[in-house]
């Protein structure tokens, strides 16, 4: 029963962002919005760490069958893909490597913060 008191949360708080989303018109995708209202929610503590931890860990278990369909998709298009494989590889790089670097910026300013 545990299971699905923290499914209801999880997703009820997913709902939340698709209705923001939808409200406010915002160009950011629904389940992005739900998981920051999640993180502000567990930082907050109206949220418990207990009342989402079991159901995350059953969703990051699983995560790796998720992306089964897009792969799918992703040999189906082959030709498009190697056609136009610059156009799609240099941007996906370039946003990797700024990724990486603000992942690392983030932490080493935490860090800090932490050690003082």
């Amino acid at each position: 029963m545990k299971i699905v008191k923290q499914f209801a949360i999880v997703f009820f708080i997913l709902y939340l962002g698709y209705v923001i989303v939808s409200l406010l018109h915002l160009p950011i995708p629904a389940n992005v919005v739900g998981m920051v209202l999640l993180l502000l929610a567990l930082i907050a503590k109206i949220i418990k760490r207990e009342d989402a931890e079991d159901v995350s860990a059953f969703i990051i278990q699983y995560l790796p069958v998720f992306f089964i369909a897009p792969s799918a998709g992703i040999m189906l298009y082959f030709d498009l893909f190697k056609k136009e494989f610059l156009a799609i590889f240099i941007p996906l790089l370039i946003s990797i490597i700024l990724g990486f670097l603000v992942a690392g910026k983030v932490t080493e300013l935490l860090m800090k913060k932490g050690d003082e």
